[in-house]
């Protein structure tokens, strides 16, 4: 059966619900998508969650011949992202806190139910008088309404829908400051953006026009910097009509596009991060905070540990200055998490890293219910305290809260794979790589394992090459293990002997290690067998096996 809260919900309220969804003309999807989650929350219902497949949905729901191939035919996927994006504006229409949640979580086509007011994040914390208003910590950003171009047919008020689902895309992350859309319809209706937009303080614009023909929707996306007229982004996006245009495609269109627009713009290595580079050496005004953010994900990415110590210095800083920072507490608590991973000893500043890290993300998510990056810091934290069920689902609300964001998909991709879980994490992590090549290659870790676990030590090698954490000794051992598996045994030494220099004595704890690192008994076996073919120092076969008792 599908997911259920804390409360275990009826299936009548199940029912109920769907079938107020399903007559709500708040509900904006195609026929096809109606039915399509009716199966799924039928099935659940009746215990067959195993068999809500894209196979199966193909062929029962869509029309597909017996011959189906979701490897060669994406229309599952696609029509379950169309649908759980009208599910979420549906949900967020109607907040009231009475009625039943019904999601498709990504990476699944299970639906999941919780009651609405069990879902909802808690209060905010009030925030202390003399902080720095929200738009003194990033780019301040005003969205001008899209201008509709050519015969808009039935759907003169396009121009203003995509208008309000690209500010509702960027406005997911906390980093950046965007102008509501009673600020953006405004300008539009006085005729003059400029006019209306004196006064606020904007650094950048962003405008665009829409068109929308037989077949296809056109959307032209420009951004200039507010500062000297400049235009740092140009962008046509284009998204199929399929049949009748009718008007729940479109709106699902349109938030296709948006978030493909908030993707490029607002993640990690979008247009905002070279932006941000870009500036640091100006004034602190708009971007010293931000900039601290471009610090720590230049750390992410390479888990450099000669930054570790100046960076959590700074970031400690950082809060002391500004204590409603958000983004900074995440990012602190991530790095006191990473100090627990690697073993990096803090001497009497702080004892315990986890319970730092799991205080700072906590402290985060206070100050910022709607924050994905502070349940993502609390995550990992858990994730190593050995909470794995705390972990996952934590990571559920992050990306709940930011669907299009990749690092969230590597990271519980990379968690599932690590737990043998391959037909949930491996989809995830390929998805989220394929968004954002320039992602931190620490998660491809996920895929080293999966490809090893499977005897493909050549990919297992590729991936593990193209992590680039040369000062990890995990990312060594691996390399060590692909390498003695196919027979470079001379490279396969040498990568065990950096692994011992870069952490000494981790041998002799590599049973409690890995252990903590939460990695199925299995995938660890395996490995630690390899790297004892090479070094009798290493934990031998009589050794791992305790690794099923800790």
């Amino acid at each position: 059966m599908g997911t259920l809260s804390a409360r275990r919900v009826s299936q009548q309220e199940i029912r109920a619900a769907l079938d107020r969804i399903l007559a709500s003309p708040d509900f904006e999807t195609s026929e096809r998508n109606r039915r399509f989650l009716r199966h799924v929350v039928e099935e659940a219902l009746a215990g067959r969650a195993e068999r809500i497949k894209a196979y199966s949905i193909a062929t029962l729901v869509f029309g597909r011949s017996e011959d189906f191939d979701p490897m060669q035919d994406s229309i599952v996927r696609i029509e379950a992202g169309r649908l759980r994006r009208a599910l979420d504006n549906y949900h967020l229409k109607h907040g009231d806190g009475s009625d039943v949640i019904i999601t498709i979580p990504k990476g699944s086509y299970v639906p999941v139910f919780q009651q609405q007011a069990q879902a909802l994040p808690p209060a905010p914390e009030p925030v202390a008088p003399g902080q720095k208003p929200l738009h003194e910590y990033g780019p301040r950003i005003l969205v001008e309404p899209f201008e509709q171009e050519g015969d808009s047919g039935t759907h003169q008020q396009i121009g203003r829908t995509l208008t309000r689902q690209v500010i509702s895309a960027l406005t997911r992350f906390t980093e950046l400051f965007v102008y509501g859309f009673d600020t953006s319809d405004r300008s539009a209706r006085s005729g003059s953006g400029r006019e209306t937009s004196e006064g606020l303080e904007i650094d950048y614009r962003l405008s665009g026009t829409v068109t929308i023909s037989k077949h296809a929707l056109i959307a032209e996306i420009l951004m200039k910097r507010n500062e000297d007229g400049r235009f740092i982004w140009v962008q046509t996006l284009q998204r199929e009509i399929e049949g009748s245009c009718d008007p729940s495609q479109v709106v699902s269109l349109c938030a296709e596009v948006a978030g493909q627009v908030a993707s490029v713009l607002a993640l990690r290595d979008g247009i905002m991060d070279s932006q941000a580079r870009d500036s640091s050496g100006s004034g602190p005004r708009h971007f010293a905070g931000y900039q601290k953010l471009l610090d720590f994900h230049d750390y992410w990415r390479s888990l450099d540990p000669k930054r570790f110590e100046p960076l959590r210095r700074d970031l400690e800083a950082t809060i002391d200055a500004d204590p409603g920072f958000v983004a900074a507490h995440a990012c602190l608590s991530m790095l006191y998490s990473n100090a627990a991973r690697f073993s990096y000893d803090l001497g009497d500043d702080c004892p315990d890293p986890l319970e730092r890290a799991l205080d700072l993300a906590r402290k985060a998510i206070r100050l910022a219910p709607s924050s994905s990056r502070a349940y993502h810091a609390r995550a990992i934290a858990e994730w190593f305290m050995g909470r794995q069920v705390d972990s996952l689902q934590t990571l559920g609300a992050a990306r709940a809260l930011n669907p299009n964001d990749p690092e969230l998909m590597a990271e519980l991709g990379f968690r599932l794979a690590s737990r043998k879980n391959w037909d949930a994490g491996i989809p995830l992590l390929e998805e989220a790589y394929a968004r954002s090549p320039l992602l931190s290659g620490q998660f491809r870790m996920g895929l080293f394992l999966y490809h090893f676990a499977h005897g493909r030590h050549e990919q297992a090698l590729e991936e593990i090459r193209a992590v680039e954490a040369p000062g990890i000794a995990h990312v060594q051992l691996a390399a060590a293990a692909a390498l003695a598996a196919l027979g470079r045994l001379a490279e396969a030494r040498q990568r065990l002997a950096l692994a011992d220099q870069i952490a000494p004595g981790l041998a002799t704890r590599m049973p409690q290690d890995v252990a903590f690192r939460q990695f199925h008994p299995d995938l660890t076996e395996s490995m630690m067998r390899t790297l004892a073919s090479l070094d009798p120092k290493w934990p031998n076969q009589a050794n791992s096996s305790r690794l099923h008792r800790l």
